[in-house]
């Protein structure tokens, strides 16, 4: 395997000194080429289609220049929480761990290289990203629970139910949400089927037909599955059957990323699900490089890092009345990056209170000069990103985050947050 992530990190890290003080804990997402939302446009020319005009242009990395071909298939694994330090640990551990060995004998031709998740580093910005090629600042889905001001509702954008819902099946589509109108960018399921492009989407069965896929996917042929096994067994089949037309194939995994919510990532329970992962993976891959016929190229990726989150009680906001009494509502966004509205008049109040309570462990940036900043793109917002970021931005230190739920704070690993270890994943390739 050609191993191209240091050299590219040194210089994603020359970029950041250009954009970030020195010494910043945080890594800006480089949206110009070397980002997740850079791979939809790779995904289209290697499938000999037109990128549409509205998405990011291409993934700008020179060693990527040896897949410069058309491929009758191109299939992307997506696992959910695997960031960039994960994978540089496994690859460590690879060489003297027989349960890894996978990992350090794929083909002499296989490339790995670091991208940037996008900010939020959350899987509902990241998806809508992936399935659109658009920055989060054209599409809007800015975080895991948003104010959707046409709803007004506080939604939970994974299950498109209001956030302080634990169960039951209510959607958005009892105010009349329609998930394929939803996005104000087009999907590329649809643009890629216009082209001559097959299709075809492998989930989990508990969210394959959810509102959210419907949102992401219309025109693609969907595949539940229920279990490692289930997914790649499936994925074999899929890959050996016979099209006349090229093909698109993206699977999703997000098991590991919930034992790392559950658990947290130092947990064995997190460390079990990857090896199971990378047991059938290479099961998987095995197969497939037998029957190989060519044309093939077969990606893997995450959405985004994981970092600790012990339970805090000080980092419950509603313990703090001080700080509740300068919002309009709850804080939204993510743990790691919260939205503020805050009543008017109460600005000063409210930046004050952050700064004491806390001892200056959260920064609080205006909203618009976050868009600014380019966080989000740079590019013109849609217009309902105003009304879902709020006033403030709070930027948490280190491990620190908000909590601002009534439910008991049970996650113990989080995500969201603009640190190195969030914002970093690994994308590997092999064509075969």
């Amino acid at each position: 395997m050609k191993n191209a992530i240091e050299a590219i990190l040194n210089e994603m890290e020359r970029r950041q000194t250009q954009i970030l003080p020195a010494g910043s804990e945080r890594f800006f997402p480089l949206y110009e080429g070397y980002s997740l939302v850079n791979l939809p446009a790779s995904i289209f020319r290697w499938l000999g289609a037109e990128p549409l005009p509205a998405m990011c242009p291409p993934l700008a990395m020179p060693d990527l220049q040896q897949w410069n071909e058309c491929f009758d298939t191109v299939i992307l694994i997506l696992v959910d929480g695997i960031g960039l330090d994960w994978m540089q640990n496994t690859l460590e551990r690879a060489s003297r761990d027989d349960d890894l060995r996978f990992w350090t004998q794929l083909p002499a031709d296989s490339l790995a290289v670091p991208l940037t998740s996008v900010v939020p580093s959350t899987t509902a910005t990241a998806l809508v990203s992936l399935w659109t090629g658009a920055l989060p600042a054209a599409h809007g889905v800015v975080g895991y629970e948003l104010f959707l001001k046409e709803y007004g509702i506080l939604t939970n954008m994974i299950t498109l139910q209001p956030a302080v819902y634990t169960e039951g099946s209510a959607t958005l589509r009892l105010a009349g949400f329609n998930p394929e109108t939803f996005l104000p960018v087009p999907t590329i399921s649809r643009a890629l089927n216009e082209q001559g492009v097959g299709v075809q989407v492998l989930l989990h069965r508990s969210i394959a037909r959810s509102s959210l896929s419907q949102m992401l996917y219309p025109g693609a042929e969907i595949f539940p599955v229920g279990s490692l096994g289930d997914l790649f067994v499936t994925l074999e089949q899929l890959v050996a059957r016979h099209t006349p037309y090229p093909r698109y194939i993206h699977a999703y995994w997000g098991a590991v990323d919930e034992a790392m919510h559950r658990f947290s990532p130092a947990d064995p329970r997190a460390w079990r699900e990857w090896l199971m992962f990378t047991q059938q993976f290479d099961l998987f891959f095995r197969q497939i490089h037998r029957q190989s016929r060519g044309k093939t190229l077969l990606l893997f990726a995450a959405d985004h890092g994981h970092i600790s989150t012990p339970r805090r009680a000080e980092f419950e906001v509603r313990r703090h009345p001080r700080l509740m009494d300068c919002l309009t509502m709850v804080p939204s966004g993510e743990a790691r990056l919260p939205f503020a509205f805050v009543r008017a008049g109460k600005e000063a109040a409210f930046q004050e209170a952050v700064t004491s309570i806390w001892n200056g462990r959260f920064e609080v940036l205006p909203a618009a000069e976050f868009v600014r900043a380019g966080w989000l793109g740079n590019t013109e917002p849609t217009p309902c990103l105003w009304d879902r970021i709020g006033d403030f931005v709070i930027l948490p230190h280190e491990g620190d985050y908000w909590y601002f739920g009534l439910k008991e704070n049970s996650l113990l690993g989080r995500h969201g947050g603009l640190s190195r270890t969030e914002m970093l994943i690994l994308l590997l390739g092999v064509a075969f």
